[in-house]
């Protein structure tokens, strides 16, 4: 009895009463940015109000070469 009241009917009371409690702070009326995308791009890129580039430029980066002479040789499977 005290597993079926933990696991079935406080959670529903719990759900239940969720509804019908009031927030204790009003809504944002401002535009609704669910996801927080634009404070995140603000975050990254910094909100500094300059306008994107024209032309992007590709970085002149090398390709990254690893030296694995040193670890053992692999095994084959039976």
């Amino acid at each position: 009895m005290l597993a079926f009241t933990l696991l079935i009917v406080l959670p529903a009371a719990l759900i239940a009463l969720s509804f019908r409690i009031r927030p204790l702070v009003p809504a944002d009326e401002g535009p609704r940015d669910v996801l927080g995308v634009n404070l995140a791009a603000g975050g990254l890129f910094g909100s500094h109000g300059l306008a994107a580039d024209p032309r992007s430029v590709r970085e002149e980066t090398e390709p990254v070469r690893f030296d694995l002479s040193a670890l053992p040789a692999p095994r084959e499977r039976e």
